[in-house]
C-alpha cells in the first residue's frame, strides 16, 4: 500500500554493530545476561519443554495447546522462604559498631557515596539502630540517634500524594499516569513533577512511593491507571521527566513495582517467567531512563518472583542492574512485607541482594536479631544503612537540620497504640484459648459415661 505521507517515514540501516560500546553501561559496568534464572526455557526445575513464539516463524512456533507446567522437587527447593546459606559466603569479620567518632549525618551532606568519611560515620551505628533503620519501614524511615539522622514520613503515590491514608493532610490529585503518558510531553511532565514535589514538602513527606512504572501488559490489570503505558520507552521518557521535577524539590522517589509486577490480582509470591531480551527491551526500560537520565535515587521492588527468585531478594536485579549497571545509589525498598503470606520476603535475602529497607506494617527488625552474630548479614546491614542515610543526607529530609541539631528517637503515639492493641489481643486470645481448653476438659470429665464392669 503506497498511500500515506512518505515524508513522515524514515529508514535507518545499521551496517555495523558496535559490540564493544554496547557491552558497557554508562557507569562503566560490563553488561551481561542477568535473568537467565527467570527464563523458563533455561530453567531445569520444570519437566515441560517450552519454546517462545517468534515473529520470524509465527506458524511454526505458535503452540497448538497451552503447555501444563508440573512442579518438581527442584522447583520446591528453589521456592524455599529463605535462600541465604552461610556456606555460600566467605568468612567475614564483624564491622565496627557503636564507635564514638563525633560525626553527624549533617556532616555528610554533599559528599559522594564512596567518600571515606562515610565509613567513620557508619562505625557509630549500633546493631539495634541498623535493625530498626532497615527493618521497620512502613511509610517512614526510622531516625538514628547515634548520628543525629532524622526520620522521615514516606507516602504513596503515582497519581499524587495520598497522605490522607495514614492520617495526614490532603494534597493535589493528578490525572492517571496513562493520560500523562498520552501527552508525549516531557516539559509538561516535569512541571507535574515539580508540583508533586511541592505537595510533598507541604505535607512533610520526604520519600514518595511512586512513580508507577509497570507495563500495561494486559488491559485487565487492576492498577493500569497508576502505570504509564504498554511501551517501555515511552514510560521511561515520561517518568524521567516527572522524576526530574519531583527530585528538584529534594524529594526522593521509590519507583514501583520492580520488576515484572504487571498485574494486580494474586501477585504475592507468584512466579513470573520471561527471557533476557523481553525483560530488558520492555519491562526494565521504564525504570532505566529515570535512573540513568534523571538520577532517580530509589526503587520499590515487587511481590512476585522472577523465575523462582523473589524480586526483592534478586541480587542480579538489584545489585548488578539497578546499582552497578545504572548507578542507583539510594534506597531500594520492598513492597509491604507485613502480611503472613509474605514469609518469603525475608530480611537476609533482601540486604544480601542490595536492598536497603523493609516496607512493613508492623515492625520487622526482629527478623535481623537471629543474624546478630552473623558477620555476612551484619556487613550487608551496614551497606543497607549506608544507602538509606545517603538518600536522607542528600534530600529534603535534612531541611532545617544543622550542626547543632540533636535527634531524639521516640516512638510515635500511633505505633505505640498499635503495639499495645496487638499485645492486648494476643493476651486475650491466649486467655480465651486457655479457658476453652479447661472448659472442654471439665465438660468431658463431668459428662463421661460410666464404665460397666462385666460380672
Amino acid at each position: 500500500d503506497t498511500a500515506g505521507d512518505a515524508t513522515l517515514v524514515h529508514a535507518w540501516e545499521q551496517t555495523e554493530f558496535d559490540a564493544k560500546s554496547y557491552a558497557i553501561s554508562s557507569t562503566g559496568y560490563e553488561i551481561t545476561n542477568q535473568f537467565d534464572d527467570g527464563d523458563i526455557t533455561q530453567y531445569e526445575g520444570l519437566n515441560t519443554d517450552i519454546s517462545y513464539v517468534s515473529r520470524s516463524d509465527w506458524e511454526g512456533t505458535f503452540p497448538a495447546e497451552i503447555p501444563v507446567l508440573e512442579a518438581t522437587e527442584q522447583l520446591a527447593k528453589d521456592l524455599e522462604d529463605v535462600q541465604y546459606n552461610p556456606a555460600d559466603y566467605e568468612t567475614m569479620e564483624m564491622p565496627t559498631m557503636g564507635a564514638d567518632n563525633g560525626l553527624k549525618l549533617v556532616d555528610m551532606i554533599g559528599l559522594s557515596y564512596d567518600d571515606p568519611q562515610w565509613e567513620k560515620l557508619l562505625d557509630q551505628l549500633t546493631f539495634e539502630e541498623m535493625a530498626s533503620l532497615i527493618g521497620d519501614g512502613f511509610h517512614w524511615q526510622m531516625p538514628v540517634g547515634s548520628v543525629d539522622a532524622p526520620g522521615s514520613h514516606d507516602e504513596n503515590g503515582p497519581q499524587g500524594l495520598t497522605s490522607g491514608l495514614v492520617g495526614g493532610g490532603t494534597a493535589m490529585a493528578y490525572t492517571s499516569e496513562d493520560v500523562m503518558a498520552a501527552t508525549f510531553n516531557r516539559e509538561l511532565m516535569k512541571e507535574v513533577g515539580v508540583s508533586m514535589g511541592n505537595d510533598c514538602l507541604a505535607g512533610e513527606v520526604m520519600f514518595l512511593y511512586g512513580t508507577g512504572n509497570n507495563i500495561h501488559r494486559t488491559s485487565f490489570c487492576g492498577r493500569n491507571f497508576e502505570y504509564y503505558s504498554e511501551d517501555g520507552f515511552l514510560s521511561g521518557e515520561i517518568c524521567a521527566a516527572e522524576v526530574e521535577g519531583i527530585e528538584s524539590k529534594g524529594i526522593g522517589v521509590l519507583m514501583k513495582h520492580c520488576l515484572l509486577n504487571d498485574f494486580e490480582a494474586n501477585r504475592i509470591g507468584v512466579n513470573v517467567w520471561a527471557n533476557e531480551q523481553a525483560i530488558r527491551e520492555i519491562y526494565l526500560k521504564a525504570f532505566q531512563a529515570p535512573i540513568e537520565d534523571a538520577d532517580a535515587n530509589g526503587v520499590m521492588t515487587a511481590y512476585n518472583r522472577i523465575g523462582t527468585i523473589w524480586a526483592g531478594g534478586d541480587y542480579n536485579l538489584i545489585t548488578n542492574v539497578l546499582r552497578n549497571e545504572w548507578g542507583c545509589e539510594g534506597k531500594i525498598i520492598t513492597d509491604n512485607s507485613g502480611s503472613p503470606s509474605c514469609s518469603y520476603m525475608n530480611a537476609a535475602d533482601c540486604v544480601l541482594a542490595g536492598g536497603s529497607i523493609f516496607d512493613a506494617m508492623m515492625t520487622r527488625e526482629d527478623h535481623f536479631y537471629e543474624y546478630e552474630n552473623d558477620a555476612v548479614i551484619v556487613n550487608a546491614m551496614r551497606d543497607a544503612s549506608h544507602r538509606n542515610l545517603y538518600a536522607m543526607a542528600n534530600g529534603a529530609g535534612m531541611n532545617g537540620v544543622g550542626p547543632d541539631t540533636e535527634i531524639k528517637v521516640k516512638e510515635l503515639p500511633a505505633l505505640t497504640f498499635v503495639k499495645v492493641l496487638t499485645s492486648v489481643f494476643v493476651v486475650l486470645f491466649v486467655l480465651s484459648l486457655t479457658l476453652t481448653i479447661v472448659k472442654t476438659k471439665n465438660y468431658k470429665k463431668n459428662n463421661a459415661k460410666p464404665v460397666r464392669e462385666n460380672m
